[in-house]
């Protein structure tokens, strides 16, 4: 567990609902038992399993698997999320926005998430292609901030998330996060 992790807990917690927190951080494990579940499915197994500030990430094994089973890894997070919040729409919708929110932000084309490592997968011999799309995200992050700002919304964790996702688009890392 990164030191950064606990500390980002603390300040969800004097930011933000308590009760709505825990349900964001059981949506959070949720998806991440998705991918979980796929990867001993595959055979590929769980290597690691880190808590950082910006969130829970997995590695595999990747050089196991074929492009086909990395591709049912990437997206069984988000499909567990979009599952969930389908099962949940009626029985507790805030949960159900909780899961969908999640399943649709892991679908976004940064690197660090999910729907990056997708197309990282589909586009990984066309190097211009990624970095029109480390480009539009870093455009995409900053349309972020200034919606944020121009909605006067004051959540400093948004806008924390937001400059996150656009400078982890200039870092490079060839390991399989989740």
């Amino acid at each position: 567990m990164d030191f950064s992790f606990p500390a980002m807990l603390a300040i969800l917690f004097l930011q933000s609902d308590a009760d709505l927190l825990k349900q964001a951080f059981l949506v959070c494990l949720i998806h991440e038992l998705g991918h979980g579940l796929v990867m001993c499915l595959t055979e590929s197994g769980i290597r690691e399993i880190r808590f950082y500030a910006s969130g829970i990430r997995m590695k595999t094994n990747a050089c196991l698997l074929s492009d086909g089973k990395m591709l049912a890894v990437y997206f069984s997070g988000p499909l567990m999320n979009l599952i969930c919040a389908v099962l949940l729409r009626n029985i507790s919708p805030v949960t159900a926005v909780l899961h969908l929110g999640m399943g649709i932000f892991n679908l976004l084309p940064y690197r660090i998430l999910d729907g990056g490592a997708i197309l990282e997968t589909f586009f990984e011999n066309r190097p211009v292609f990624l970095k029109i799309r480390s480009i539009f995200c870093m455009m995409l992050s900053a349309v972020s901030v200034f919606c944020l700002y121009y909605w006067k919304i004051e959540n400093p964790v948004l806008y924390l998330t937001a400059v996150y996702l656009a400078f982890s688009e200039i870092a490079v890392d060839k390991c399989l996060s989740l």
